[in-house]
């Protein structure tokens, strides 16, 4: 996510108050076991949640339709403005339901 999003490995670190080598660390390692502050840190500056972060158990991972697919390649070319825009229509309309780190 991090590079997807841009961001170095020092970015992340001194947004989260951490050392280059610690989010090198998690990113990396298998086992490891952030606090939860620091890990709603990085989803903040991410843009992302927690739940994100941690990622979803295999088997409730629901597959996508064709129609999914289609809506997720036309949001994905949206301009970063066209994004927020649909974000906080989508918000109006169903509430935040843990979509604030995306404002970070």
């Amino acid at each position: 996510m991090r590079e997807a999003k841009g961001f170095t490995l020092q970015q992340v670190a001194d947004a989260v108050g951490c050392s280059k080598a610690y989010v090198w660390e998690l990113e990396m390692r298998e086992g490891q076991r952030p606090t939860a502050e620091r890990l709603n840190a990085i989803g903040k500056m991410l843009g992302v949640t927690v739940q994100d972060l941690l990622g979803e158990p295999i088997g409730s991972v629901v597959e996508a339709s064709g129609t999914d697919v289609a809506f997720f390649r036309e949001y994905a070319g949206m301009s970063e403005e066209e994004k927020k825009r649909y974000r906080d229509a989508m918000k109006l309309m169903f509430g935040n339901k843990g979509s604030d780190a995306e404002d970070a």
